[in-house]
């Protein structure tokens, strides 16, 4: 990313990026290769010890190969989107060039120590997730078949979480800084609230690439095993959670502020429509019949206004925003609902 203000050195995922997109319109080659890699290393490893037959492979492990490039293309994808956002809100915040362009570099790169941190923190969970939740899915994955196999396992295991910790780490960032960018909005405009949609836009991108890569897993492996683990679904409920705040709560804070806005416009009408209603009855008690049918049009002109301001959403994302996100959370759970329910009626 070519940008002169760096308050701060750029994490790992940004400059790994950054590379690959040098690559122009082939930049999808290394997460290819990358998923092939990593997909044939843990198979040939089994083939090898004999655990599976030369030509056969489990769906499982090359889903788990998947979600390594998956997850650095969601990175790349937010950071994209991002990008985009501000781009489209810029008018609005008031910023000079050199503000801008402070503001651009931290949305859109993470700091380097921090993301590490991020990293490393993942990493270690995802060893004990694989150890010790994942368990009882060992012996349909022929986890650690020999030893070859278990460091190919382990190391996957490890880079998984690695970058799932890099990546809810730098959307976090990103939600918090969102919602910072909001607060400096220099006038909130209740009838015209496009450009605060295109933040919303970002963070649907974050919560339902999340929410994808969440599901698609855990509904795999409850078709691996006969049943689910509690610390499975545990854990796939936590995730859950942390994705959907991600959506949520850059947007509650514009939330309220819409909601203020919306009071303060509510409270002016209403004083509005008392001065005009207060004019109709002087006119009427006076006997100024011409001035009434004047009254009269202005008082229903208010009117209309008020009905429009009543109806105004004061939530930063139109209404098929929301029903995306919905929908992307409840659909795999029906799915995954009526799966389970169905191979419990035919056993």
């Amino acid at each position: 990313m070519q940008n002169t203000h760096r308050p701060y050195p750029a994490s790992w995922a940004n400059r790994l990026i950054s590379s690959w997109d040098a690559l122009g319109g082939l930049f999808w080659l290394p997460y290819l290769g990358l998923f092939g890699v990593l997909a044939l290393a843990q198979t040939l490893a089994k083939w090898w010890d004999g655990s599976l037959a030369i030509g056969q492979w489990l769906p499982l492990q090359i889903l788990a190969a998947s979600y390594i490039p998956w997850g650095l293309l969601l990175v790349r994808y937010l950071i994209r989107a991002a990008q985009e956002a501000l781009d489209t809100i810029r008018p609005t915040l008031g910023l000079n060039e050199t503000g801008y362009q402070e503001l651009r570099y931290q949305l859109l790169v993470a700091p380097a120590l921090a993301t590490l941190t991020a990293t490393l923190v993942g990493a270690t969970f995802g060893i004990v997730y694989w150890l010790i939740v994942m368990k009882p899915v060992h012996p349909f994955i022929l986890w650690g078949s020999s030893s070859l196999s278990l460091g190919v396992d382990l190391g996957v295991a490890l880079l998984i979480w690695a970058v799932l910790g890099a990546l809810f780490f730098i959307a976090l960032r990103q939600s918090r800084i969102i919602q910072r960018i909001y607060t400096r909005i220099e006038q909130i405009n209740l009838m015209l609230p496009q450009p605060l949609y295109a933040l919303s836009n970002y963070t649907l991108v974050a919560a339902v690439g999340g929410t994808l890569i969440n599901y698609v897993w855990f509904v795999v492996v409850s078709l691996t095993i006969a049943h689910t683990d509690p610390a499975i679904t545990a854990v796939s409920l936590g995730l859950e959670t942390l994705i959907v705040g991600v959506f949520v709560l850059p947007l509650w804070g514009i939330h309220i502020l819409l909601q203020e806005e919306k009071r303060r416009l509510q409270g002016l009408l209403n004083e509005r429509l008392r001065r005009t209603t207060a004019d109709l009855h002087q006119s009427i008690d006076e006997g100024i019949l011409d001035r009434i049918d004047l009254v009269q049009k202005a008082l229903a002109g208010l009117q209309i206004q008020q009905t429009v301001l009543d109806r105004a959403s004061t939530w930063p994302w139109q209404p098929e925003t929301f029903r995306i996100l919905s929908t992307a959370i409840a659909a795999p759970l029906l799915i995954w609902l009526v799966q389970r329910i169905l191979s419990r009626l035919l056993n």
